[in-house]
């Protein structure tokens, strides 16, 4: 048996890269098939000579949107400027992940043209808990960290458009843009267009994966219980609330909202907080 990892899932066949970076053509074997299967781009597989999906290896994660498993951790790109950050689309952003239980490595590309507003939004993250690599394709800063953090990982990349997440990763290597493609002259249509989550070889074991709608921003499986556990800083503080459950919002006696009169909690954490509450909120309306 050959073990491998799932890259590509297109017009019915499994493309599985085994540990010698070799790729094969596969299908699902029957049995696979009658058990209600569900085989997804980063998954760890066996599969036979002759080119069959044997079995499907234990997955320690998985995203229905877009439908990947066992990635590593995401790497959330913005920029210093061009586009400026938007705080509330970056918290939406953080918390959808953590809520997928996943690893975040936020990254402030374009960093030279930081000012002190994004040194301050650096910090504050610093403060929480994140990662922040600060990276610049202008000026090479930064693209050894990234590479390093890259090694011996599934990673995802997320953030806004126009940040510059194409950039830095031809910036790591070179032969993504090799992979991933130019734009069709045929039907003048780039990467993005696909509707496919597919993994890249950086080498034998670190791999990038290329997933749309993963920046698509949805809370339908948030409970309103578990949100605040989605805010790293508030677990300091949520031991003083009166109530339990505390939606921190009008009950008396709020060890959140005590921590954001102090300084504690900043404003646009909470703020973000509060926005998400509303859109869940919402939802149920809906339904």
């Amino acid at each position: 048996m050959i073990t491998g990892i799932v890259v590509k899932n297109m017009n019915g066949y499994f493309y599985v890269q085994d540990d010698a970076s070799t790729v094969h053509e596969c299908k699902v074997r029957g049995r696979l098939k009658k058990g209600r299967y569900s085989l997804l781009v980063g998954d760890r597989v066996t599969i036979s000579e002759d080119g069959f999906v044997e079995s499907i290896l234990d997955r320690h994660n998985s995203m229905v949107r877009p439908a990947v498993a066992n990635i590593d951790q995401v790497v959330l790109v913005v920029a210093a400027h061009e586009p400026d950050i938007n705080e509330l689309l970056l918290n939406k952003m953080l918390v959808m992940i953590e809520h997928a239980d996943i690893p975040i490595v936020l990254c402030i590309n374009k960093c030279d043209l930081m000012d002190p507003d994004t040194e301050a939004m650096v910090k504050l993250y610093k403060s929480i808990g994140y990662e922040v690599l600060m990276t610049s394709t202008y000026n090479m800063t930064g693209i050894d960290e990234l590479r390093h953090v890259l090694e011996h990982k599934v990673t995802a990349f997320a953030g806004p458009s126009g940040v510059g997440k194409s950039s830095l990763l031809n910036a790591v290597d070179p032969k993504f843009a090799f992979q991933t493609g130019e734009v069709s002259d045929k039907i003048k249509r780039g990467k993005h267009t696909t509707r496919h989550a597919s993994l890249y070889s950086l080498d034998s074991d670190s791999f990038i994966m290329d997933t749309p709608g993963f920046s698509a921003i949805e809370f339908n499986d948030v409970s309103l219980e578990r949100l605040p556990t989605l805010f790293p800083e508030f677990s300091n503080y949520v031991d003083t609330c009166k109530f339990n459950p505390c939606y921190h919002e009008h009950e008396p006696i709020c060890g959140i909202k005590d921590a954001l009169d102090a300084g504690h909690i900043h404003q646009g954490r909470y703020d973000a907080y509060m926005s998400i509450r509303n859109d869940i909120e919402s939802q149920r309306k809906r339904f």
